[in-house]
């Protein structure tokens, strides 16, 4: 009974969006038999009345540079002027004319066309009752016009247009809009306008940005990209909503095609302003991004100067060598609780650097790294690796052959006020594969000494341990063909039945300190088949097992894809497991838990994806993860998740996309602590689109890291489109947390 108001909203949130999703299919194939002349919603790159007017390319095939005239009639002189009279085109290259009337001097190939005048190009066409132009400079005036540029629809009006030659336009008096003919939701009213068509830029004068017909903005000066290609200047404004409010304005720097820079600066409420940089860059043989925010004199935080910074690098040095860099920081342990915007980034525990240079040579690998972490929120702290080297050798072998490797590594672990040393490890695998199609056996050897060297310790500083492990890999292979009754698919099933036996005496490790080890989690079907229960090499696990699992698979044979697999298995051990981790108790029990795992699609919408462990003593369920995805080409989107982790988690989430129509949507998400009857995450978004503007919507509630308050942000995204757009942390918030989310 306690667990029914835990599970309610995410639950009904849930079948809402499921049955919202079923429904409209439903009905919109009523729609489709009953109204098949409807017409959708479309975008239309260009204005109608100029579309209309264009003519493909009468002849494409002209030889380069002549020209081709056709009319219903006319007078044709070889020297001097000619005169053409109804449906009227004139060719030349790429350029044509359609008019009613026209006069073309054979000297100067000076062209004057009257009567509904279509000058297309390319990249562009314009439309006007009289054109003069000259056809080997590329130049003319055309009065009262009306034009469409580029491949995203920007289009308007001039009561003059110059082209001053093949690819420079200037134009008084002009409007400019990438919106429809007929929808007036935003333009810009410019006295003088420069557009360049080679280079897709526009410069203008004396602007003024209108919603409809009210002016809302001023700029004496404005420089804009009409097919959104990269152009320094400044972005939109964004608005932070949230505890810190405060107006971010941010600034691009086009500095080359391979690298920029976003400068941003924003006004926190009572905290003062903060400077964000990014770089960017990418050349041949290095990649990567820098970031840096700072906060000179945070007035909320004893006007001390705050700041964060993150640096992701690769470098390819040659064929074989790589170096990696990642790297994060903050001033002090409190930064991502005041300016985060999510549970996951305001608990973050620490914050790694990782400086690593590896080279692969088959069959050598060998690396080198120095590792170290920020503390901010974490009761045992990670240790520091001054330095990590590995080196691994494996050559390369095909499936049956005999395979021989080495891994060896070299690490000192460095932490304050703790046991400190160096480990030395090292490892020789020998195993064969035998076996057909239907069958195989594995069986394989392996021995790893470790020799450990440490410093602040009372007890013994040099211990050496030298385990060996011994395993047999076997399984059977059985398939059949599925074929449906209409006989037009066709599957394989197959089952397939596996055992494991792995060996590895006992030694008491007790003596030896943690510096990388971890337990594994018993959750997925893959650990069924671990020689060692720990990570790392602080603990090597006596182990005598024997692991019995079978799987299932439905493929389709003309793809190969895996439409369904499920899992079944359980490791049964003969002997009590006494190696431990410092604190934990001996493991008495001869079976694990039962683990159950199924994946593949219900059919072409639908997802699912489930891990379940059965407690073998009294068939209870210890873990379990189940996750069902919807989406469809419509953009319905629909998950739904529960998990559980023996007593630690219980935890249900939905999120979701629901287009309404072809302008709305709406989105949600939900994260809910069962365990705890708490919401641990909320979203709510709503969407509109249509070929004038976009806008999101975003309001958020999330758990901070006190595990009592909640903060409440508010996303807003507005798109002009052809123009710019403000704000893309609302896109941001929903790909992160909407599995399967596409832009709207």
């Amino acid at each position: 009974m306690n667990y029914l108001p835990t599970y309610k909203l995410p639950v009904i949130l849930g079948l809402l969006f499921f049955s919202l999703t079923i429904t409209a299919e439903s009905v919109s194939v009523v729609n489709d038999k009953n109204q098949k002349n409807e017409k959708k919603y479309q975008c239309i790159n260009n204005p109608p009345n100029i579309v209309s007017a264009q003519y493909s390319l009468t002849n494409p095939n002209l030889v380069k540079d002549a020209i081709y005239l056709e009319a219903d009639s006319g007078e044709i002189s070889s020297k001097g002027t000619s005169s053409l009279n109804g449906n009227v085109v004139i060719q030349q290259n790429t350029t044509q004319f359609n008019a009613n009337n026209a006069q073309i001097n054979r000297q100067t190939n000076e062209v004057t066309a009257r009567g509904n005048v279509v000058l297309s190009d390319s990249n562009f066409s314009m439309k006007s009752p009289q054109v003069n132009y000259n056809l080997n400079d590329k130049s003319g005036t055309i009065n009262n016009a009306e034009y469409a540029l580029g491949t995203e629809g920007a289009h308007g009006k001039s009561s003059k247009i110059t082209l001053l030659d093949q690819n420079n336009l200037q134009l008084n008096d002009a409007t400019f809009t990438s919106c429809p003919i007929n929808d007036n939701s935003w333009h810009l009213a410019i006295s003088d306008l420069k557009l360049n068509k080679e280079t897709q830029i526009g410069t203008a004068k004396d602007v003024t940005f209108n919603i409809g017909e009210v002016p809302v903005f001023y700029f004496p000066w404005l420089k804009f990209p009409i097919n959104n290609q990269r152009l320094s200047g400044f972005l939109s404004p964004s608005v932070r909503l949230q505890t810190n409010a405060g107006i971010s304005i941010p600034y691009y720097f086009n500095l080359a095609p391979n690298y920029d820079a976003t400068v941003r600066l924003t006004t926190l409420k009572n905290r003062g302003f903060q400077l964000d940089n990014e770089f960017r860059y990418l050349t041949e043989k290095h990649k990567g991004e820098l970031s840096y925010t700072f906060i000179p004199n945070d007035k909320s935080y004893n006007d001390e100067k705050r700041d964060y910074f993150k640096v992701e690098h690769k470098t390819l040095i040659n064929k074989t060598t790589k170096l990696k860099l990642n790297a994060e920081g903050v001033s002090d342990e409190e930064y991502f609780d005041d300016f985060s915007t999510s549970l996951e980034t305001s608990t973050r525990p620490a914050l790694q650097r990782r400086l690593e240079i590896v080279q692969s040579k088959n069959p050598w690998t060998f690396s080198a790294a120095i590792e170290d972490y920020q503390i901010l929120d974490i009761d045992e702290d990670p240790y520091s690796k001054l330095p990590e080297l590995k080196l691994k050798y494996a050559p390369k072998k095909g499936p049956k052959d005999f395979k021989f490797e080495l891994n060896s590594e070299l690490i000192y672990f460095d932490k304050k006020d703790d046991i400190t040393g160096t480990r030395a490890d090292v490892k020789l695998k020998l195993s064969q594969k035998w076996g057909k199609e239907s069958w195989y056996f594995k069986p394989s050897i392996s021995v790893a000494h470790t020799l450990y060297s440490l410093d602040n310790t009372i007890d013994e500083s040099r211990i050496n341990r030298t385990l060996p492990t011994i395993s047999l890999d076997t399984g059977l292979f059985f398939d059949r063909d599925v074929t449906t009754k209409n006989e037009t698919d066709s599957y394989t099933q197959t089952i397939e039945p596996r055992l494991f036996y792995t060996y590895t005496p006992y030694r008491n490790q007790s003596n030896i300190p943690i510096f990388d080890t971890a337990r594994t989690n018993f959750s997925e079907s893959n650990q069924l088949f671990l020689e060692n229960r720990f990570t790392g090499k602080d603990r090597i696990a006596d182990t005598n097992q024997l692991t019995f699992a079978v799987s299932s698979r439905i493929q389709d044979r003309n793809t190969g894809n895996e439409i369904f697999k499920a899992t079944l298995g359980q490791v049964f051990n003969f002997n009590d497991r006494k190696v431990t981790l410092p604190g934990g108790t001996i493991l008495t029990g001869k079976r694990s838990d039962l683990l159950l795992e199924l994946s593949g699609r219900l059919n072409d919408r639908f997802r699912l994806a489930s891990t379940i462990n059965l407690r073998s003593d009294d068939k209870s369920i210890s873990n379990y993860d189940l996750r069902l995805n919807y989406q469809d080409k419509k953009k319905r989107i629909a998950n739904l998740s529960f998990r559980k982790l023996n007593t630690e988690l219980e935890q249900i989430s939905f999120s979701g996309a629901l287009p309404i129509n072809d302008k709305w949507s709406m989105v949600a998400s939900i994260d809910q602590d069962t365990k705890n009857n708490r919401n641990l995450e909320s979203l709510l978004g709503v969407e509109f689109q249509d070929c004038c503007w976009k806008s999101r919507l975003v309001v958020k509630r999330y758990l901070t890291s006190d595990n009592v308050t909640y903060e409440n942000p508010v996303f807003i995204e507005f798109e002009l489109k052809g123009l710019g757009n403000i704000g893309k942390s609302a896109t941001r918030q929903i790909k992160e947390k909407i599995y399967g989310y596409d832009d709207f």
